[in-house]
């Protein structure tokens, strides 16, 4: 029985990490990428340098007891350095020889290899090979291999038992190949033959050694480049086209079309595979992550148990089944199946960055930083983990340590989703709301489907005042994810600048329906209420919006006006206040504590706080005006004929009469010393 682990990210990170176990004689563990389709010329050039894989070797206590064990090494590895140096130009050579402590509990190869995994760090060295001479193995395979992330597991219990080193070369040989992208084949005489391993490269494998020659070995990154992708599939086909029944073709090709985001063929070679092979956990897996990209997420998390039942300690079948639960909004479970891979392989620097991103999304600011750190530490140049590192000092309001990691994110991946997204709030804060648009347009531009971005872009239009495209937005995501109660909240608000409080409402009931602790949907509520005058209905949704979050700035701002109307003047003010405490960039509160001041005739607080309404938004064309009738009844001009025509410049319909007054004082340069025949109001404007 064969397995490959095949895992994509989301945002939340895209890296494939695929196994494969085989309970023939040797049992494989691998992952296989693209294949180069050569001419009959197999042979690397001569003048083609040599490449030096560096190993780190380590063994165990029981591998110790063979006397000769030091010379066993050298002898193995010489042997197959000679052999792939000769046929395609790789050495190998020990970079560094080490002890290592297994569980006593494993009785499979397999089991060893992921103890392996779990204990040694691959760490700078290409390839890890582990060394026992355990007895009381269960029957089945001496060796494993992962070819994704360059370990070799051998047990050389037989060794003791037969003094065989010519086994132990074949059987070292054999995986071997597999890092380099070989698969078991029902071909006599091969190196790669399943059941009995001869001595012969043969010609299907040599061209698949060839191909990953110069293979990464960096287990962050998949070993072939795409571009290979079509030239892989190429060659899988044609041996398929032998008809062989080797059940590794089909799920190979598998892979690559899953690369491509061919869902349907992979699938249908999975299928195939199957039928070959009832009991194919490889192909099961691969179905259970098309199923997952298709959307059909039930589907997939079915095929992960399925997996999981066969083989428990997979750690990346548990991170697929963490993604999956993701996208069902099942946060507990996938936070779970992220800490289940992880204890698996504590190397897991994908679990760690997609753990991190749940973290961010349910406000965990902290942990976030914790689990994106540790993804960082294994893999430095993690583009998602430096992303969603930014985005949790988002989080804490650290803009200025968030921006550095985002941008940094986006060079070395301009095609990361949530980095322009991190990058259009991080603009938002600053309030450049164009160039938020931008960068939320790149996030959708990558992924149509992104459910964060059409909301946040919604919010950039409602700033905007682009009421209609918000609500396009708001709607987009809804539609994406069904129970986006802050996408109804917002598209609430924008409902109530429209004036059309009546969907308002509605949109508000539904976020409170979705999370009915959602205090920002009650203090929208309670807005919407205020404008149909019902008073008593905003007064109990104002009460309740506090009740839930007292540090929530916007309902302290609407208690202040509902306060107002009942003439409550010292406590309203103290709302206000509040609110701006809250959040010194509450435009509204500022606009009210504005229109506050200037009805109590303190005009220079009045102006302060209209200032800060322009500091906010400085298109806010109306609070110009209001700043032009302050500056006049305190005599200066100059002051209130550039306000004005400040306000006349973005759109406001200025009072022609006071236009004419300032106009006529500034002429005669001298000051009022009756009162006007006629009223010079400020124009109160209230902002939801």
């Amino acid at each position: 029985m064969k397995l490959y682990y095949n895992s994509k990210g989301t945002n939340l990170l895209e890296k494939h990490t695929i196994l494969r176990f085989s309970f023939s004689l040797f049992m494989r563990i691998f992952i296989l990428s693209s294949l180069f389709f050569l001419d009959f010329n197999l042979l690397v050039p001569q003048d083609h340098p040599v490449r030096t894989v560096n190993l780190k070797i380590v063994v165990d206590e029981k591998y110790k007891i063979i006397p000769t064990w030091r010379s066993d090494i050298n002898w193995l590895i010489t042997n197959a350095s000679q052999e792939f140096e000769k046929r395609f130009n790789i050495s190998f050579r020990i970079g560094l020889l080490d002890s290592w402590v297994p569980e006593n509990a494993h009785n499979t190869v397999f089991g060893l290899l992921n103890d392996l995994r779990k204990k040694v760090p691959q760490e700078n060295y290409d390839i890890v090979l582990g060394l026992t001479a355990q007895r009381g193995i269960a029957q089945g395979p001496s060796g494993a291999a992962t070819y994704l992330h360059g370990y070799i597991l051998l047990n050389e219990s037989k060794l003791l038992e037969s003094k065989s080193k010519t086994f132990m070369k074949s059987l070292l040989l054999h995986e071997l190949c597999h890092l380099f992208g070989a698969v078991d084949l029902n071909e006599k005489s091969s190196i790669m033959n399943s059941e009995n391993p001869g001595s012969k490269f043969d010609e299907f494998t040599k061209r698949i050694i060839l191909l990953n020659r110069q293979r990464n070995f960096n287990p962050h990154i998949f070993p072939l480049p795409e571009i290979r992708l079509d030239e892989a599939i190429a060659i899988y086909s044609q041996r398929k086209k032998l008809n062989r029944k080797e059940a590794d073709i089909h799920v190979l090709l598998s892979i690559f079309y899953l690369e491509k985001n061919d869902y349907e063929s992979t699938l249908e070679e999975c299928s195939q595979a199957i039928q070959i092979n009832p009991q194919s956990v490889e192909a099961y897996n691969l179905s259970g992550i098309a199923c997952r990209r298709q959307g059909k997420v039930n589907e997939a998390i079915q095929l992960y148990k399925k997996v999981l039942r066969l083989q428990p300690n997979f750690p990346e079948v548990h991170y697929n089944l963490g993604i999956a639960y993701s996208r069902k909004g099942l946060t507990d479970e996938a936070i779970n199946a992220y800490k289940n891979a992880i204890e698996l392989n504590p190397n897991f620097a994908q679990a760690y960055a997609n753990l991190g991103l749940i973290y961010v999304k349910e406000k965990m600011a902290d942990q976030a930083i914790e689990m994106c750190q540790r993804a960082l530490e294994l893999y430095p140049q993690f583009d998602r983990a430096i992303s969603t590192l930014g985005g949790a000092h988002i989080l804490k309001n650290n803009y200025t340590e968030a921006e550095p990691l985002v941008r940094r994110a986006l060079k070395l991946n301009p095609e990361l989703r949530g980095a322009h997204n991190n990058l259009g709030i991080i603009y938002m804060h600053k309030h450049l709301i164009d160039e938020a648009i931008q960068e939320y347009i790149e996030a959708l531009k990558i992924d149509p489907e992104f459910e964060q971005a059409h909301h946040n872009l919604g919010r950039a239009y409602l700033l905007k005042k682009l009421f209609d495209k918000a609500i396009v937005e708001f709607k987009q995501a809804i539609r994406l994810k069904s129970n986006y109660y802050k996408a109804y909240s917002n598209m609430a608000s924008t409902y109530l600048k429209k004036g059309m409080a009546d969907e308002a409402i509605q949109n508000c009931q539904k976020a409170i329906e979705i999370k009915p602790d959602y205090a920002i949907a009650y203090s929208n509520l309670g807005y919407a209420y205020l404008e149909k005058a019902m008073v008593i209905e905003a007064m109990e949704a104002c009460q309740k919006a506090i009740a839930l979050d007292p540090e929530l700035p916007a309902p302290h701002n609407l208690l202040g006006l509902l306060l107002e109307k009942e003439n409550r003047i010292d406590e309203a003010r103290l709302e206000y206040l509040k609110a701006v405490e809250l959040n010194p960039e509450l435009l509204e509160a500022h606009l009210n504590l504005g229109n506050f001041y200037f009805k109590i005739n303190l005009l220079s607080d009045s102006a302060s706080h209209y200032k800060k309404v322009i500091e906010i938004n400085p298109d806010y064309g109306q609070v110009y005006n209001n700043l032009s009738v302050i500056s006049f009844y305190q005599k200066k001009y100059s002051q209130a004929y550039e306000y004005l025509k400040k306000a006349e410049a973005l759109g406001v319909k200025v009072h022609p009469d006071f236009k004419k007054e300032v106009l006529r004082m500034l002429k005669k340069k001298k000051k009022i010393i009756s009162l006007f025949p006629f009223p010079f109001p400020i124009s109160h404007v209230r902002d939801h």
